[in-house]
């Protein structure tokens, strides 16, 4: 008679009992039909008359006995699919601008590998709660080891007005060098951001002031060697309340702008929703260093205050006629070809 005590499944017991473990397993086969292990391959049970497969998965297997017909299928079977694990990648990013990316309104996120192998990215998204229009990238960059820092431009879109901008993010899809599966990181923007901070308040501003005021250059008179003779316009909107007041109008690296001293420079107001000032425009700088670096020629500052408030930063929106009677005039006063030729 056949012991009712479980006997242990093993190679030394199989061997020892033969048909008592060959007719367990083909028992246990024929109940649970094929058997599949993690990785996912499916292990057939009872193929011949000895056809049985087992897997143990992450533990010892069975050894095959001839006597017993016992197949015991060790390729395939484990606990995981059999990949290591992915590398840990010690990234961190910060949030720069340069002057080229001031024009194109654009953020450097500077990536740090503090790894010491060189990490792959080829996307970075951009998480800016205090903007909207952020933007993400794709690029090939490569990250040395050690902290050395590349940067990526995204587009931080336009900010909108709050005391401070939000916690903000960055998300990176990198890989280590040598490894051909990508991670998702997500990396924290340093909290509380100054450069986030200006930029909102900048585009705030902006804001602010277009809701109460258009401004505008006028037309344009050749002066020859002079200059060019034209003026700014100022007008009131209608949401504006009070009094809209003009400070400043700054020139820029390549033109200095004249004009009568006041103060204010201009005003408008519900009774006159209109003023005008006069400039002249002429050359700064006619070297062609100058030429060549400069990133902003058409940027011109001012500062408004709307209603007694605070002076408030934004520039004159210069269209295709104003950059034309501009460029031509610097060209020909400096001797510069013009652009193209």
């Amino acid at each position: 008679m056949i012991s009712s005590r479980r006997v242990p499944i093993g190679a030394a017991v199989a061997a020892r009992y033969p048909a008592r473990a060959a007719a367990r397993l083909r028992a246990a086969a024929a109940a649970a039909g094929p058997v599949v292990c993690h990785a996912g391959r499916p292990l057939l049970a009872g193929l011949v008359a000895a056809g049985l497969a087992v897997c143990r998965a992450g533990r010892r297997l069975l050894a095959g006995v001839a006597a017993a017909g016992l197949v015991v299928a060790l390729a395939g079977c484990g606990g995981d699919s059999g990949e290591p694990p992915l590398p840990e990648l010690r990234l961190r990013a910060t949030a720069e601008q340069w002057r080229q990316d001031e024009v194109a309104r654009q953020l450097g996120i500077a990536l740090h590998n503090d790894g010491a192998a060189p990490v792959w990215v080829s996307r970075v998204e951009p998480d800016l709660p205090s903007f909207e229009g952020e933007a993400p990238v794709d690029t090939p960059a490569l990250l040395p080891p050690n902290g050395l820092r590349v940067d990526v431009t995204v587009p931080y879109g336009t900010g909108g007005c709050a005391a401070a901008a939000e916690p903000s993010h960055v998300t990176v899809v990198a890989r280590a060098e040598g490894d051909t599966r990508t991670q998702r990181v997500r990396l924290a923007l340093p909290h509380p951001n100054e450069l986030l901070n200006r930029l909102l308040a900048d585009d705030c501003a902006a804001e602010t002031v277009r809701r109460s005021v258009t401004l505008r250059f006028g037309d344009w008179t050749d002066l020859g060697a002079e200059g060019v003779r034209g003026s700014l316009v100022v007008e009131r909107t209608g949401a504006a309340t009070g009094t809209v007041r003009l400070h400043s109008l700054d020139g820029n690296v390549m033109y200095r702008l004249t004009y009568r001293q006041a103060t204010p420079l201009a005003e408008v107001t519900a009774a006159a929703p209109v003023a005008t000032l006069p400039f002249v425009a002429s050359p700064l700088r006619c070297d062609l260093h100058a030429f060549a670096e400069v990133k902003k020629p058409f940027e011109f500052p001012v500062r408004v205050s709307l209603d007694g408030g605070s002076r408030l930063y934004t520039t004159v929106p210069v269209d295709d006629d104003d950059r034309t009677a501009l460029d031509t005039m610097l060209r020909r006063n400096c001797g510069v070809p013009p652009a193209g030729s």
